[in-house]
């Protein structure tokens, strides 16, 4: 059952809240996955609503509502990470004819009829089985022809006051839609992306503090309807007038890509308050993900590349290579398959 249709709307003097309740058994969990359940508890503050893009459940209605309001808009999947799922839906006119683009991942297609589109989608999404959600488009900003958003890092520390525990930025494969490390992102320094769109120092910071505004009170607002959840991963994109746009609220955040800044303190403060909230988190264990991560990144990347044609050489002089001995394997094969048998060849 879906909770929010029940809550009930409790205003708060001089504020101008309205705070989600739920029954004390809901309101236990440690993390939230439903992007759509927790984009209702942040539009339901005031001060949080403004950044906030229009979002909606999917549907006929809904998604042609979305595209005839905005050129661009994203569909993601309500529960999942990584960055798996999301879509773009690109509007445009052609010849006086509108077309209709949908990219996923690094496949582009074209639907002259939004009915087309729409079956093609909903097949999709009910294949899924999963409730997918709608966006408005942020023009984001770019930097190094790559798509940027922030990912600021919220911490309950040792009084249980809310914290900015650290600011990066996530920047996207030049052919992709996403900024995920996993999809082929990689990750740079705050200073060194506002460094090249603020005009001056003092507009960086001003920029910076409204981050963390946004950041502390979306924490503030998320542990109202959710008291156990204790940090929160808070991505944010830029417009291109440097507007910030909270696309979503992590609430079980990797502080992996935290490791590749080079300022060390700032993960290892993350460390302290989840040791501090009884999360066991060893540095092996950092390692193993890390390098998980780094796997899955190259391997995006290397899909993302143009396959090429290569010729191949015939030497006459060539001979085949005899297989070295690779201990018991080696000594299992040897008993089924004669010596002779037992050689590869270099292609």
């Amino acid at each position: 059952m879906d909770y929010f249709l029940n809550f009930k709307i409790i205003s708060q003097q001089n504020k101008g809240d309205v705070i989600p309740t739920m029954d004390l058994k809901q309101n236990n969990k440690k993390y939230v996955s439903s992007k759509w359940k927790k984009t209702l508890v942040l539009i339901n503050k005031l001060d949080l609503k403004k950044y906030i893009p229009e979002t909606n459940k999917v549907s006929y209605e809904s998604l042609n509502e979305m595209l005839e309001k905005h050129i661009v808009v994203y569909v993601k999947p309500s529960r999942g990470s990584s960055g798996k799922g999301v879509m773009k839906i690109q509007k445009r006119i052609q010849n006086e004819k509108t077309i209709y683009e949908i990219q996923n991942d690094l496949n582009i297609k074209s639907y002259y009829e939004y009915t087309t589109l729409y079956k093609d989608l909903d097949e999709h999404i009910k294949s899924s089985k999963r409730l997918h959600i709608v966006q408005k488009g942020i023009d984001m900003i770019k930097y190094n022809d790559c798509y940027a958003d922030i990912r600021v890092m919220v911490q309950q520390n040792y009084q249980s006051e809310w914290e900015v525990t650290g600011i990066l930025v996530r920047l996207s494969h030049p052919k992709k839609i996403v900024t995920n490390i996993s999809s082929g992102g990689r990750v740079c320094d705050i200073d060194e992306l506002l460094d090249h769109f603020c005009t001056n120092k003092n507009e960086k910071e001003a920029l910076i503090n409204t981050l963390k505004k946004v950041g502390v009170e979306t924490a503030k607002q998320m542990n109202k309807a959710f008291p156990n959840i204790k940090e929160n991963g808070i991505d944010i994109a830029l417009d291109q007038k440097l507007y910030p746009w909270i696309l979503e609220v992590n609430t079980k955040p990797d502080i992996i890509p935290f490791t590749r800044l080079k300022d060390k303190t700032i993960f290892e403060k993350m460390l302290e308050y989840r040791k501090a909230l009884g999360k066991n988190y060893s540095l092996n264990q950092k390692e193993k993900k890390r390098k998980t991560i780094d796997k899955r990144r190259k391997w995006s990347i290397s899909q993302s590349k143009s396959t090429t044609n290569i010729k191949v050489q015939h030497n006459s002089n060539y001979k085949p290579k005899k297989l070295k001995p690779i201990g018991k394997e080696f000594k299992r094969l040897k008993k089924k398959y004669s010596k002779k048998n037992l050689m590869i060849y270099d292609h």
